[in-house]
């Protein structure tokens, strides 16, 4: 996978969650989005050949973790 591709299919999300906010509240959209992600992950895990969820539920708590402190970050300076 290619960062640009990554980032251009996260950008499509963060796109249609805007385009949503005129029919949405802000704090609903958010928790759609990570129960989207929640059953899309899940979805994701069960179509592989692991038989240990707790390292799923791990590895993609640490990455939203992450992630989000980065974004954080990035929109403070931003400011």
């Amino acid at each position: 996978m290619l960062e640009a591709d990554f980032f251009e299919v996260s950008d499509e999300f963060v796109n249609l969650a805007n385009e949503m906010l005129e029919e949405w509240a802000q704090p609903m959209l958010s928790a759609a989005i990570m129960h989207a992600a929640a059953r899309f992950n899940a979805f994701n895990y069960l179509s592989q050949e692991d038989d240990d969820p707790s390292k799923a539920v791990g590895f993609l708590t640490d990455q939203y973790r992450q992630m989000l402190e980065e974004a954080i970050r990035e929109m403070q300076r931003a400011g």
